[in-house]
């Protein structure tokens, strides 16, 4: 879980994390990566020790670097990363899971899927952004993905692994940059679908994470089109 000034809602959100975990199976670790917060949330997860582990940026460097640091420090045989939030509802934790059990090197939860559900939607203009990112992302990077941004994805071990040593965006359009890298490196990717909903306000300036996001993408095609994940 990648965190970035979530002090407000972080401890009641872990809490309800480790009791969906528990009933899930009797093996699992909460890792939280703090991404240079700048409110209470480091002293939170310091009090949480050691039911939760936490790892710490000393400055912001942006939710793709948190969730890279976190992916590959984790100890399990299946890796997740969700947003502090919970805007997916646990309950997609199970089937993500089964995917990756079912024979998926990924599982991307999705909220444009059949089966999928919106409860609140975004406002109008970030919504709008992300379906215009994703349509781009999947004429240029995997035209079977529906959904790129959803903060809900699970990878078996040996994939993380090999995905996440290779990633290098740190902020906007690192979810599409873990798609290009596993779909060139030939991994299956299994799409599961989530009830999501929008959970107040957000960190994010539309305009800069549009811009920034355009930005990524083109160096993203280039390194797929140059194969630069095969080695």
């Amino acid at each position: 879980m990648p965190a970035f000034d979530e002090a407000r809602i972080l401890e009641r959100n872990l809490a309800a994390l480790a009791e969906h975990l528990r009933g899930l199976g009797p093996s699992f670790e909460i890792l939280c990566v703090d991404d240079g917060s700048r409110d209470e949330t480091a002293e939170i997860l310091a009090r949480l020790a050691p039911a939760v582990r936490a790892l710490r940026h000393p400055e912001n460097r942006g939710k793709g670097a948190a969730v890279r640091t976190g992916a590959l420090a984790a100890l399990g045989e299946r890796i997740v990363f969700l947003d502090a939030d919970l805007s997916t509802d646990l309950a997609a934790l199970g089937p993500l899971l089964a995917a990756l059990d079912g024979g998926a090197d990924v599982a991307l939860g999705s909220r444009r899927v059949p089966g999928a559900v919106i409860e609140i939607r975004q406002p109008a203009l970030r919504e709008f952004s992300g379906r215009v990112f994703s349509r781009l992302a999947r004429f240029a990077i995997a035209p079977e993905v529906r959904d790129f941004t959803c903060g809900f994805k699970g990878f078996r071990r040996e994939a993380a692994a090999a995905i996440f040593a290779r990633a290098t965006v740190e902020r906007w359009a690192f979810d599409a940059e873990l798609i290009a890298i596993a779909r060139q490196r030939g991994m299956v990717i299994a799409q599961v679908p989530v009830r999501w909903r929008h959970c107040g306000s957000s960190k994010v300036r539309v305009a800069g994470a549009a811009l920034g996001s355009l930005a990524s993408l083109v160096r993203i095609v280039w390194r797929q089109r140059t194969g630069a994940w095969r080695r």
